[in-house]
């Protein structure tokens, strides 16, 4: 496979369109001596082609998700990651990450560095206490390697922090509650131990706060430093 045609595997244009521009080009690459004036803007226009196709779909593959995080304390925000593990987006789900993100800029950085850039955010650190609990909650077919990233990073020995692995379904049903994917795991996982919890009164609480109240309904005490939720609602320890 030449370089042309491995720089329009992931292009998102037409079938037709990408293969004829590519047939030309690869045919005046083969005889350029055949080259004759009058052919070289039909050349300009398959070259214009090309850029464009190039251009706007190279952007698309940028700008696509593929892995989500969500990052919570009592700021409750979701960083959406490229396949190039680039921030493209970040969203917040209650003011105080709100208040964040119009301050704080994360887009286009790497997630570990967005996530550094939070949690050392000033005022991200005034919700964070020796008593704070950090979520962090993974919805990736890369889950996996993004937890063994945030496993090396050294706010797992300064907070108290937990990782979650949940999935796209789950986070679908949390935005519809305006919910983080990793607020709204938690709620799921309380409500199998009291079902008179709802939706909002989590949202009246930290993420903290749901969880301690889980762990007084499990007739638990302290705190787990590190656990992982799988799917929707099941907490595995």
């Amino acid at each position: 496979m030449n370089l042309i045609q491995e720089s329009m595997k992931e292009i998102q244009a037409s079938k037709e369109l990408k293969q004829n521009t590519l047939q030309y080009l690869e045919k005046q690459q083969k005889n350029p001596k055949h080259l004759k004036t009058r052919s070289i803007p039909k050349l300009a226009v398959a070259f214009v082609c090309l850029f464009f196709i190039l251009g706007v779909g190279g952007y698309a593959v940028y700008q696509t998700p593929i892995s989500y995080i969500s990052i919570d304390v009592n700021p409750s925000i979701e960083l959406s990651i490229n396949r190039f593990g680039k921030v493209v987006s970040a969203s917040a789900y209650n003011q105080e990450g709100q208040d964040i993100l119009k301050e704080l800029p994360l887009k286009h950085i790497s997630y570990m560095k967005a996530i550094d850039r939070l949690l050392d955010y000033e005022s991200t650190n005034y919700f964070l206490t020796e008593d704070s609990l950090l979520f962090f909650t993974i919805v990736s077919d890369r889950s996996e390697a993004i937890l063994e990233k945030l496993n090396t990073n050294t706010f797992l020995e300064l907070y108290q922090t937990m990782t979650y692995i949940s999935d796209a379904a789950c986070m679908k049903e949390a935005h519809l509650h305006h919910m983080s994917v990793g607020k709204y795991s938690v709620y799921l996982e309380l409500s199998q131990y009291d079902e008179t919890i709802t939706v909002d009164d989590c949202h009246a609480m930290t993420i903290g706060e749901i969880h301690n109240r889980i762990e007084g309904c499990q007739g638990h005490t302290g705190t787990t430093h590190q656990g992982h939720h799988a799917g929707s609602g099941h907490h595995v320890k």
